[in-house]
C-alpha cells in the first residue's frame, strides 16, 4: 500500500553557509520539509515492499523518514528502510516536457549489507506516457557506504532527453537492502516552447487562425519561451513566408520572447495557408536541443465591395443646367463626402478638368456638398435637374449639397454627381418709350408771317 502522496509545498530550509546548491525543478530539494518531525519528505510518493516478511525486525519494515545524521543542505537528509531483497521506492514528480534535456545531481550514501551483489540500491530519473508505461529510465548505483566517513557524496546523472511521448517525469531512490539515504537533489531542465499566432485585423485579437481580406496584410506573432531552468542561447526562429525576423538571440531560465513578422498583399491563393515557424539553434550547459514548430492558419476572403463617387464641376456658360460642348471644368473646388448622419467621411479638390473621385467606398448613406462660399465673379450653382442626369447639375443651389443617396447591392457607383456654375445674366436692355400723337414739325424759315389782326378785323365804311 502507498504510505505517502504526492503534494505541492513551498521550499524547505535555506541551506547552510557554503552548502551545495539544490533545487532546480525539484519541488523539495533538500527534504526538510516534513509531513512530521521524522516522517516522510512532502512531495514524495513512497511505494512500500510487500509483501513483507513476517519475521522483519521493526528497523527494517518498509519505512520513508528523515533524519539528520547525513544531513548536506539544511537540517535533514531522506532514508528509505526495507526488508533484505525486497525493494520500496520513493520518488517525486518533476516537471514533464518531451524532448527537454535533464541532468540530476544528488548526495547519497548507504549501509552496509550482507546481501552482497543481489542488493541494489539506486537513485536516477524515470519517464513515462500517459498510461504510466515506463519509456526510458536512467539509474545510477548508490555505492558509497556511510560507515565510512560518516557522510554523504555527490553523484551526477548524465544529461538525458525526455523521449516525445513522456507525460511524466520523476526522480526516484530505491533500495532492496535496508537503507539508501539522500539529501540535495538538484534536477535541472533546458526545454523551450514555441506558439504561433496571426492577427485578426477586425477584431485585433490573436490567435492560431483569422480571416484576413485578400489584399491586406497577415500579421503574425511567434511566442518563444523558456520553460527550464537553464540559460538558453543561439536561438533562430525561421520563416521562409514571414519577413521582419531577427537574428539569434539567447534567452534566460524562465524567459519569453515575442517576435512579430508580416506576410504583405495576401491573394485568394493563399486562401487555407498555415504558416510555419520553425526554431532552431537552441543550446544549453545540458547540449543542443531539438528544433520545434508552430503553426498559424489564415482564411483568405475576398476583398470587400467598395464603391466610387464622383464627376465634375463645370462653368455653365449658357445657364441652361447642362453641360454642353466646350464648356470648361471648374478646378481647385473643395468637393466633401459625408455619411448617412452628416459626418464628414473625405475631402478633395476638383482637378484642373473639374472632375473629383471618392473611390473605395464601403456601402452605405452618403451625400457630397460643395463649398460654394465665396466663389470669383459671382459664380451660383446652376438650377438642379435640367435634363440629362448624365449632364445636368445635382446640386441644390441653397446648400451645396446633393441629395442623400445609397450604395449597397447592385449600386456600386455613383459617378453622375456634377455641379454646374454660372455667372450672372447680364442686364437686360432698356425698352423703347411709346406715344399716340406723332410729334411737332422743326420750325422753318420761309413759312409766311401771319396776318395782323387788328387789319383784317376792320369793316370797310359805308357811304355817308
Amino acid at each position: 500500500m502507498l504510505a505517502g502522496a504526492l503534494v505541492v509545498v513551498l521550499p524547505g530550509s535555506a541551506p547552510a553557509a557554503g552548502a551545495p546548491e539544490c533545487g532546480g525543478i525539484a519541488p523539495n530539494p533538500s527534504v526538510e520539509d516534513e509531513v512530521s518531525p521524522g516522517g516522510m519528505p512532502r512531495d514524495y510518493l513512497f511505494t512500500p515492499a510487500a509483501p513483507v516478511p513476517r519475521s522483519t525486525p521493526p528497523d527494517r519494515l518498509p519505512k520513508l523518514t528523515t533524519g539528520s545524521a547525513h544531513a548536506v543542505d539544511g537540517g535533514v537528509n531522506a532514508q528509505i528502510q526495507t526488508p533484505d531483497g525486497r525493494a520500496s521506492w520513493a520518488s517525486q514528480s518533476l516537471k514533464p516536457v518531451p524532448g527537454g534535456i535533464y541532468t540530476l545531481s544528488v548526495w547519497t550514501g548507504t549501509a552496509s549489507s550482507g546481501l552482497g551483489a543481489r542488493a541494489a540500491t539506486s537513485v536516477g530519473l524515470r519517464f513515462a506516457d500517459n498510461a504510466g508505461r515506463t519509456l526510458l529510465e536512467k539509474p545510477l548505483d548508490v555505492t558509497h557506504d556511510v560507515a565510512s566517513d560518516g557522510k554523504l557524496v555527490r553523484q551526477d546523472v548524465p544529461p538525458v532527453t525526455a523521449p516525445e511521448q513522456t507525460s511524466a517525469a520523476t526522480f526516484f531512490a530505491t533500495t532492496n537492502h535496508n537503507w539508501v539515504m539522500w539529501d540535495c537533489v538538484r534536477a535541472d531542465l533546458a526545454a523551450y516552447t514555441v506558439k504561433k499566432e496571426v492577427q485578426n485585423p477586425a477584431s485585433g485579437e490573436w490567435g492560431a487562425s483569422a480571416p484576413i481580406p485578400a489584399g491586406q496584410t497577415a500579421h503574425y506573432r511567434i511566442t518563444v519561451a523558456n520553460t527550464g531552468s537553464e540559460p538558453l542561447t543561439g536561438l533562430v526562429v525561421k520563416d521562409p513566408w514571414c519577413t521582419g525576423l531577427p537574428a539569434a538571440f539567447d534567452l534566460a531560465a524562465g524567459a519569453t520572447r515575442a517576435l512579430t513578422c508580416d506576410h504583405p498583399n495576401l491573394t485568394e491563393d493563399d486562401d487555407g495557408h498555415v504558416n510555419t515557424a520553425t526554431v532552431t539553434g537552441a543550446s544549453s550547459p545540458a547540449g543542443q536541443l531539438g528544433d520545434q514548430k508552430a503553426t498559424a492558419t489564415i482564411t483568405v476572403t475576398p476583398p470587400p465591395a467598395v464603391g466610387r463617387i464622383g464627376d465634375r464641376v463645370w462653368r455653365d456658360a449658357n445657364r441652361n443646367g447642362l453641360q454642353d460642348d466646350g464648356e470648361p471644368g471648374y478646378a481647385d473646388l473643395p468637393v466633401t463626402l459625408k455619411d448617412g448622419a452628416g459626418g464628414t467621411v473625405a475631402t478633395v479638390r476638383t482637378g484642373t478638368d473639374g472632375s473629383y473621385l471618392f473611390d473605395k467606398r464601403k456601402d452605405g448613406t452618403y451625400q457630397v456638398c460643395f463649398d460654394l462660399h465665396g466663389l470669383p465673379d459671382g459664380l451660383t450653382a446652376t438650377s438642379r435637374a435640367a435634363g440629362d442626369p448624365a449632364l445636368d447639375s445635382d446640386v441644390d443651389p441653397g446648400t451645396g449639397c446633393t441629395a442623400p443617396f445609397t450604395l449597397g447591392g447592385t449600386t456600386r457607383e455613383r459617378t453622375d454627381l456634377d455641379l454646374g456654375l454660372a455667372a450672372p445674366a447680364p442686364p437686360a436692355p432698356a425698352p423703347p418709350t411709346s406715344s399716340s400723337a406723332p410729334p411737332p414739325p422743326p420750325p422753318s424759315s420761309s413759312a409766311p408771317a401771319p396776318s395782323s389782326p387788328s387789319a383784317s378785323s376792320v369793316a370797310p365804311s359805308g357811304p355817308e
